[in-house]
């Protein structure tokens, strides 16, 4: 793993453990009539891509993960919140972190939250196409579909908040995020315990 790479994962880290020693720790429903999605650019991948004919994916699948809505207004910072200047409340993180929400997997079946992954974009640009689905065998329990722009060599955050549960049962419930530039397409997934 290039070292670049480790230094992510690990201030990713730290802003997660952060998080969690001072965030909610229960997913809360936000005043916004449906999902809300949009994504934000955390960082160079510090990955120079090949230009040769046998180059690798144009984008990289990162982590993926469910929390609470982002917190409203001050003092507290909404994630995502980048570090490393530009917004005043996330001056106090460094260059190169950024605060997500606390992860969680086991949830009740009211819950409402936000879905979290990252990306890194090696030569896609353009416009990426996100959908997220939160599904429990073939019922879908919520969707959410948004844009933002890509650039390469980039390390992106995209979120959907405001999904609901309503309806889940007992059980496990998927996760799957979709992300499109251009031909380039990536999957992400991971599972939510429902109790």
């Amino acid at each position: 793993m290039p070292g670049r790479t480790r230094v992510f994962l690990h201030g990713a880290i730290a802003a997660i453990v952060a998080l969690g020693m001072c965030g909610q720790h229960q997913l809360k429903a936000q005043d916004a009539t449906g999902p809300v999605g949009g994504g934000i650019r955390v960082g160079p991948a510090g990955v120079v891509p090949d230009d040769s004919p046998n180059a690798g994916p144009a984008m990289y699948q990162g982590i993926v993960l469910a929390g609470a809505n982002p917190a409203q207004g001050n003092p507290t910072p909404t994630w995502p919140c980048p570090g490393g200047g530009g917004d005043p409340q996330c001056s106090s993180i460094a260059a190169g972190g950024f605060v997500i929400p606390l992860p969680v997997q086991v949830i009740s079946a009211n819950d409402n939250g936000e879905v979290v992954w990252t990306f890194t974009s090696l030569t896609a640009s353009g416009t990426a196409d996100c959908k997220v689905t939160v599904t429990q065998g073939k019922k879908s329990l919520s969707s959410s579909s948004f844009t933002f722009s890509v650039a390469p060599n980039g390390t992106y955050y995209a979120y959907s908040y405001g999904l609901k549960l309503s309806g889940a049962k007992k059980g496990t419930a998927k996760v799957t995020v979709t992300t499109t530039v251009g031909t380039a397409t990536i999957t992400g997934k991971t599972v939510l315990h429902i109790q």
